[in-house]
């Protein structure tokens, strides 16, 4: 089942590492994480990042990046930019380092490759 905003108002997503204002009835975004209301939409962004710092000590708001989420479509595109960013199943990096020529093996099993994007 879809969850949409209440009203319009900053969100923010520890998982993902985003804070985002979402407009209201506007859908959340899929995805890993849960997405928490925090701060009412008259605040500017950097309010909320101070906030933040206040009530969320592991977040680190000063170079956690914002997005405005104003209308479903701009939660599709977000989306879409996440999974194209998002590192390829384990499955399919043993497959792209083996078609390198990069395969190893140990005890007759293939070496998964971590991710190394962050």
């Amino acid at each position: 089942m879809e969850k949409r905003a209440s009203k319009t108002a900053y969100f923010l997503n520890r998982a993902l590492g985003y804070l985002a204002l979402i407009g209201r009835n506007v859908r959340l975004p899929d995805g890993a994480g849960v997405w928490v209301l925090v701060a009412d939409a008259e605040r500017a962004p950097w309010e909320v990042a101070e906030l933040l710092i206040a009530t969320y000590p592991g977040v680190d708001s000063n170079r956690l990046p914002f997005i405005a989420l104003l209308t479903d479509f701009d939660v599709e595109e977000f989306e879409n930019e996440l999974r194209t960013r998002a590192p390829p199943p384990e499955e399919v990096a043993v497959a792209v380092a083996a078609a390198a020529g990069e395969e190893e093996e140990v005890d007759g099993e293939p070496v998964i490759v971590p991710e190394t994007t962050r």
